[in-house]
């Protein structure tokens, strides 16, 4: 595995280090995040783009707009790393990549999230130059962003239960034993880890990013991301349909994870157990949706997989009953009791 595929910097005042060391800088972000940290950046020779969507079709004209930067910076959350991506790629620069918060590691990966019409599509290939761990950010940031970043690392027991599943009926991906060891051994740290999670400090921020970057190492590798998204994450794009909201990513995977582990009967008490140690609200209102919403993204499931042509998982192999979802909601009501 080459390990400089990512390379990460850790420690504390980087974003004035970096943006001292060059000129001529786009840097993508969002007016709140830019208003509470651009007293770190010193120079005025930079460009700003505040990122507001990542519709396919609107993004491909507004990477026409500016130009004359030598370097991009993603300076935010998973829309500021993908749309970064997106100019980096358009204008052939380097890409650095600092996360304000851990709530998706998009900062690691090498595809970016598109959306068409609201459903996300995964597309392009470009890896950064450098990423940069900013504890005093990271610190700052609200915690319950930093706790969402759990949902990305524990999606990784559901979609590599997927993989498996993938690679034995259509035999497109080979399944890899030792990755999925591994997995088993990053969530047995997960739970080790999840009181520093929970409380924002340095050891619990160290461990996502490590876990991420291991699980972005081996994505890069293998040329897929088999692993760690699987009917998980169509369970939350179904809800993202059905609703025609967006959600806090690691919140509303953790809320597949529940679901999907249960369709899988595979160690459905542990994800309960991590999720409900990780303090991320999956309740209905916490989400801003009904049990009705949920009950309709359930039962429709297996046609949303098949309508958007999503590759083979459980959403395929099996198929979701009334039955079974009433039983599940009841369950799921019981484990995340409103109030």
């Amino acid at each position: 595995m080459n390990q400089e595929k990512y390379p990460v910097t850790y420690g504390r005042n980087l974003l004035t280090i970096l943006t001292d060391s060059k000129e001529n800088w786009l840097i993508v972000t969002d007016p709140v995040i830019w208003e509470k940290l651009k007293g770190q950046v010193k120079q005025d020779a930079i460009q700003l783009y505040f990122v507001t969507t990542m519709e396919k079709k609107i993004m491909d004209e507004e990477v026409k707009t500016l130009s004359g930067f030598t370097q991009v910076l993603g300076l935010g959350g998973g829309m500021a790393a993908d749309a970064a991506k997106l100019w980096a790629t358009a204008h052939q620069v380097p890409l650095y990549q600092m996360p304000t918060a851990l709530s998706v590691n998009a900062f690691l990966c090498y595809k970016t999230a598109v959306r068409y019409d609201h459903v996300v599509k995964y597309e392009g290939d470009i890896l950064p130059k450098e990423i940069l761990i900013d504890f005093d950010i990271l610190e700052q940031a609200p915690r319950h962003l930093n706790l969402s970043g759990v949902g990305d690392l524990l999606s990784c027991l559901t979609a590599s239960y997927d993989w498996k599943i993938n690679a034995l009926i259509t035999k497109s991906h080979a399944f890899d034993q030792r990755i999925y060891e591994e997995t088993q051994e990053m969530l047995a740290l997960l739970a080790e880890y999840m009181g520093d999670i929970v409380q924002n400090k340095e050891p619990g921020l160290r461990f996502i990013v490590r876990a991420y970057k291991g699980i972005a190492e081996h994505s890069y590798r293998m040329r897929h991301t088999m692993w760690e998204d699987g009917s998980e994450h169509n369970v939350f794009m179904n809800l993202e349909r059905i609703t025609g909201r967006q959600f806090l990513h690691g919140q509303a995977v953790c809320l597949g994870v529940y679901f999907m582990s249960a369709f899988q009967d595979n160690q459905h008490e542990r994800a309960v157990s991590l999720i409900q140690r990780s303090e991320i609200d999956i309740r209905p209102q916490a989400l801003q949706v009904t049990i009705d919403d949920i009950r309709q993204a359930l039962l429709t499931l297996n046609q949303f997989v098949r309508d958007q042509n999503i590759r083979y998982s459980i959403c395929n192999a099996k198929e979701v009953t009334a039955e079974w979802v009433e039983e599940i909601l009841a369950k799921y009501q019981r484990d995340f009791p409103v109030g």
